[in-house]
Formats: structure tokens, sequence, C-alpha cells
């Protein structure tokens, strides 16, 4: 009988968005979600996510979008009367002056933002760090810089917006 390895996802702010806004990679990345589970975010780009919703969509006639988005967001994020939703949520304690230290010379390291650090971060030295092999956490971004910065740290990762989920990341 063959086994199967079960995988965490963690989706960056460029996957989360595409959840909500149609974009290049947004039915990539939809229909993957609809259809699996076990996936995660930074808070910090569960923030980030909200904010760039915010950007696109808080004027005019697209505020009810937004509001709206906001509130599925949550959701996914935190359920709605059970506390717990599909998308769980870590806390990456950057107060912590070693965290914030390590976070930050990654971001200089590869020159992205703290955010996406913070991802790397969290698949790294988070709570699903001690996954290996076929069960490693994955990254699921639409972000290149990102990808990269993943791709040198030896983390699996699926850019969303170059194509269909690769094989690997059935689990």
């Amino acid at each position: 009988m063959k086994s199967i390895a079960v995988k965490v996802k963690c989706l960056d702010t460029s996957a989360i968005v595409k959840l909500f806004l149609d974009e290049d990679g947004s039915d990539n990345v939809r229909a993957y979600y609809n259809s699996h589970t076990n996936f995660c975010c930074a808070e910090m780009t569960f923030y980030e996510a909200m904010n760039v919703l915010k950007s696109r969509l808080f004027k005019g006639e697209k505020k009810d979008q937004y509001f709206e988005n906001i509130k599925e967001l949550r959701i996914m994020g935190w359920g709605w009367f059970t506390g717990k939703g599909k998308l769980e949520i870590e806390t990456i304690q950057l107060n912590n002056v070693d965290v914030f230290k390590e976070v930050f010379d990654c971001a200089m390291k590869y020159d992205i933002d703290i955010a996406d650090a913070i991802q790397i971060y969290a698949i790294l030295r988070g709570k699903y760090s001690v996954l290996a092999g076929d069960s490693m956490t994955v990254l699921i971004t639409a972000d290149e810089k990102l990808e990269k910065a993943a791709m040198e740290n030896n983390i699996r990762v699926w850019n969303c917006r170059k194509g269909n989920k690769p094989d690997w990341l059935d689990n």
C-alpha cells in the first residue's frame, strides 16, 4: 500500500489575495484551495492581505466587495463561530530580538520585504518546521522574489502564476 504524505501549505499574501481578486493565477490557486486542506500563513501575511484588499477595493462602488472579502477572509482564518478556519494563522514573535534579527537578515539577503521574510522564517523555524521529506511545508506564492528566496532555502514552492500545481503538491 502506497503511503501519502500530508503537507502543510503556506500561503503568502499574493496567493491569499488571488482567492478574492481576479488576477493572473487566481483560477489555479482557487481550484487548489477549494479542493485541499492544511493551509497556513503567518499572522502578518493575513493582515497584509487585508491591506492589499483595502488598497484595491476600498473606494466607491467596490467598498461592498471589500467588506464581503474581509468577512470571508476572517472566516477562512478564524472561523465564524468556532474560532478555527481553514487557513491556520501562525504568530511569529517579532518582538523577540533574535527572531527579528533573523527575519531582518533574510529580508536584506534576498531583497524581499519583512512580511515575505516572515513567511520564510515561519516555514524554516515555525510550528511546522519539524515536517520533513514529502511532508515538508510548501509555500504557495505568485511573487518571483519570494519564490527564489524560498528555493535558495530548500523550501518547496509553487508559483501559482506560472501554471498548474505540480504533481508533488498532491497530498
